[in-house]
């Protein structure tokens, strides 16, 4: 999947898409561009640069709302000192020369969009250019933009399958009434996608951070239309990685903390679902006492041998947190949790990276599966070389029975019990 990057240009400068209400469009607002410039190079150049974005889409506004005038100068000029970076043009379609120039000259993809379109003669025109051809499925909340009389009965599906039939199989489907809405992607637009399986669709139009974007690239979209996300943050260069990064659908936070109870059977736990599911990513956080026992008990090497990213408590704050927010995890794990991290959750302390991540996953609703090692009066618990028999404290019993009531966390008795919830609640892990 690609993280395309939107470009709208009107009356020269990059404006933000908002709701289709093109004639209001505002001058961008950006966290990643310099010195508040707003020219199309300098934000395509932030674009490559900070966050290494490979694909531009372009929407030459003033082309598209029959301005009598363009900005193939600026998009030519933004090709030339950034040649790698792949150009998606959408200036709509008055001509026919014109769309061949450009992709003779410069443009790597010229967008034939439907609310442009006038005549079908401009779809067998471009059939030779099927290739570099990508068809821009315009919707406004969920109707069809265009302006072909042959067209007025047919439903979406109909009008995608008869393009098709001309040689193309790239496509856009975008509602632009969710452009820079934060409202997510509409599911009939998942719906499309699942209909035609063997197209390249990309979409767009919405996105908050990576948890929309989660959903597509389970569907397989061949990318994801994204402006508003980069400017205001939301989405930055690791989350463009993360995108792009077709193996790493699914992914887990773990935590540890300092038990020997369950410790090395939390390990085995992690290295059988690494082993098995191949889309699934696991990083590793560490209590700073988590990070002693494991050493202690012999068994840090091995958790690194997992090959996974591995965390340690060194910090007050812990500004990776941040991962939750944006959607990162869908899954967050703590076993085994000692009871004096058991306690902290319970009376509402976070003063640890443990802690933190226990309570930033339960304000930004990322389910939490939790192995607490004191939870009868009497344990057999593994020491380093030797069992040991452990009375937990009352105190701690209560603490544990406290976790109960904490909303999207649940109690398990031993950690392969994370298997489980994966075939329950992520279906498409097999």
């Amino acid at each position: 999947m690609e993280a395309v990057a939107v470009l709208d240009i009107k009356d020269g400068i990059v404006v933000q898409g908002k709701a289709g209400d093109r004639e209001n469009y505002q001058a961008i607002e950006s966290r990643i561009v310099a010195d508040n410039d707003k020219s199309p190079l300098a934000v395509a150049e932030a674009f490559y640069n900070k966050l290494a974005i490979k694909k531009l889409y372009i929407a030459d506004l003033d082309a598209i709302m029959k301005k009598n005038e363009n900005n193939i100068d600026k998009i030519k000029k933004i090709k030339q000192e950034l040649p790698e970076l792949e150009i998606m043009l959408d200036a709509a379609l008055v001509d026919y020369k014109n769309a061949q120039n450009y992709l003779d000259d410069f443009l790597d993809y010229y967008i034939i969009a439907t609310e442009s379109l006038t005549d079908l003669k401009y779809l067998k025109k471009f059939s030779s250019y099927s290739e570099k051809i990508i068809v821009s499925i315009d919707l406004k909340a969920g109707q069809l933009m265009h302006n072909l009389k042959q067209w007025e009965k047919k439903k979406t599906n109909q009008i995608i399958e008869e393009i098709k039939g001309y040689g193309f199989n790239k496509f856009i489907i975008l509602d632009i009434a969710a452009v820079g809405t934060r409202k997510g992607i509409a599911a009939y637009i998942k719906d499309l996608k699942n209909s035609f399986p063997e197209l390249e669709f990309i979409t767009g139009g919405g996105v908050r951070d990576y948890r929309d974007i989660k959903p597509l690239k389970r569907l397989s979209f061949a990318g994801v239309l994204i402006a508003t996300a980069f400017h205001n943050g939301s989405l930055g260069r690791k989350e463009v990685e993360l995108i792009e990064n077709d193996k790493v659908l699914y992914k887990i936070a773990w935590c540890i903390t300092g038990a020997g109870h369950f410790l090395e059977e939390s390990i085995e736990q992690i290295e059988r679902l690494k082993s098995k599911f191949e889309n699934l990513e696991i990083d590793i956080y560490l209590s700073k006492a988590g990070f002693e026992v494991l050493k202690i008990y012999k068994l840090y090497n091995r958790l690194e041998e997992l090959g996974s990213e591995i965390h340690k408590d060194s910090a007050a704050s812990a500004p990776i947190m941040g991962r939750l927010y944006k959607g990162h995890y869908d899954l967050l794990v703590s076993s085994p949790t000692t009871s004096n991290t058991v306690a902290k959750v319970v009376h509402g302390i976070s003063d640890s990276l443990v802690s933190n991540f226990l309570a930033h996953a339960a304000k930004s609703k990322v389910p939490i599966l939790l192995l607490a090692t004191d939870t009868e009066e009497e344990l057999v618990s593994a020491a380093p070389n030797k069992m040991v028999d452990v009375y937990p404290r009352e105190i701690d019993i209560k603490n544990t029975k406290k976790l109960k009531s904490i909303k999207n966390l649940d109690l398990i008795s031993y950690p392969e019990e994370v298997e489980q919830w994966l075939k329950n609640y992520l279906l498409q892990v097999n």
